[in-house]
């Protein structure tokens, strides 16, 4: 969800009680506000500057490539305000357009850019003048900010992500976690993964505490402000990853994520299993789900089937089988399976993930244009309802995939397979949906039809 963080500039005497604040009337002295985005930064607090700092967004295709130092010398530069330098305003102006978005960036020591070196979440974002960014939270860690008109939007920026600071070497620990976990899965061995390991699985010691607990040890080198989290050993889909309750909404999310800090030793206890688990060692009763779907035109001849964690995406390593579904006489696609609420599923041709339903995904805010990408998992409990007649005791699935203009086989039986890329463009004409590329235009089965 989009929030509006505004503040009053009383809110923040403590922080800039003797720094001038450019106002709307000094900025349009030096920019033209009535056709561009003056962004207005002042760096306090955490948010320290040592190098250059430049816009990242849709104006420039968000850096054209994280760790191109070329492409970040191209995106716009932030400059010291006249009339502000001793108070260190910093303003960048940028031709607005609709669904404007970006933030700025520090560079790296090495001159390219880092997705590190940005704002954090929207509490690091202080509204002291002019417009209000629309600024929605991301990954836990960043924000993206959107501006919905030309005009000054004026901020200070109190730390970067993670609360990590470009401008000091990030310090190398010898670190030692321990974690206690919750009951997991028979034989299954909890791992660490992180994003200076490729989030890739580490195997983690087995050993006992001073009071004959099991706990799983890790111990490694690393730097502060990475992230780690717990997954399953074998996992290589991340489909058994370490899940916490939200009780708020009464729903198990994947996580938490760590960051690592100053202290080298991290002791996390999670073995409350009413609070943690690993997403597929559940408490859940199994449930008999009748599953009908109605599936996009031009399905493989060779069989269509449902998968997903509750077959553990038909791996047989992990005693997971296909499950084909079958046609009825109203042309639905059937089956039985025996999962639980929050297990997911997703349709593909029987043996292989190269023809699964694509989804479109329209155009965002952030200046994404549309493109047809892989249906996202859904999960059961989402989606079922209580039998009734010959089906009453079991859980039923009624799901539509028929409309055209949603979605589509990656791979139409019968049709010379068209791929679908992010420079395909959505066209209706009379009602009816097209993809256009390469000057070439053709229908959602893949057939061209001009």
């Amino acid at each position: 969800m989009k929030k509006i963080y505004a503040f009053c500039a009383a809110a923040l005497m403590s922080a800039s009680m003797f720094a001038a604040v450019p106002t709307e009337a000094d900025l349009a002295k030096t920019y033209d506000l009535q056709n561009n985005v003056v962004l207005c930064v002042q760096f306090i607090d955490e948010a320290t500057v040592c190098r250059d700092i430049r816009f990242v967004g849709s104006s420039n295709n968000w850096g054209k490539g994280e760790g191109s130092s070329e492409a970040f010398a191209n995106c716009e530069k932030f400059v010291l305000l006249p009339g502000f330098e001793e108070d260190g305003w910093y303003a960048a102006e940028l031709e607005y357009s609709d669904g404007f978005y970006g933030k700025p960036m520090q560079e790296t020591e090495d001159g390219a850019w880092s997705w590190d070196w940005q704002p954090g979440k929207p509490d690091a974002w202080v509204h002291v003048g002019g417009n209000e960014a629309t600024l929605n939270e991301e990954n836990g860690t960043e924000t993206s900010a959107g501006y919905g008109s030309a005009g000054a939007y004026i901020y200070q920026i109190k730390y970067w992500k993670n609360h990590k600071n470009p401008c000091v070497p990030a310090i190398p620990h010898h670190y030692s976690i321990t974690l206690y976990a919750p009951d997991a899965c028979a034989e299954m061995k909890p791992a660490i993964a992180g994003d200076d390991m490729g989030w890739s699985s580490n195997e983690m010691s087995e050993e006992l505490d001073e009071d004959f607990n099991t706990v799983y040890v890790y111990s490694f080198v690393g730097q502060e402000g990475h992230s780690f989290k717990f997954k399953e050993l074998t996992d290589t889909d991340w489909s058994n990853e370490m899940q916490y309750k939200d009780t708020a909404n009464d729903e198990w999310v994947n996580g938490p994520n760590h960051v690592l800090t100053a202290d080298s030793i991290i002791v996390l206890d999670y073995s409350d299993n009413a609070l943690y688990r690993f997403a597929q060692c559940k408490d859940e009763p199994l449930e008999t789900v009748a599953v009908f779907a109605l599936l996009p035109a031009g399905a493989p001849a060779s069989g269509v089937e449902i998968i997903g964690t509750f077959n553990a995406w038909a791996d047989p390593e992990k005693g997971g089988e296909p499950v084909v579904m079958e046609i009825n006489a109203e042309g639905a696609y059937v089956a039985t399976v025996q999962a639980t609420s929050s297990d997911q599923f997703k349709f593909r041709e029987a043996g292989t993930w190269d023809n699964e339903i694509l989804q479109f995904v329209p155009a965002n805010e952030e200046g994404q244009e549309g493109k047809w990408d892989g249906l996202k998992n859904i999960a059961f409990g989402k989606v079922w309802k209580d039998g009734e007649g010959d089906l009453l005791g079991k859980k039923v699935v009624d799901i539509d995939f028929t409309n055209p203009a949603e979605y589509c086989w990656k791979v139409a039986e019968g049709i010379e397979n068209i791929v679908l890329t992010e420079k395909a463009q959505k066209v209706v004409v009379d009602g009816v949906l097209y993809i256009v590329r390469d000057n070439k235009m053709f229908n959602v089965q893949g057939a061209q039809v001009r």
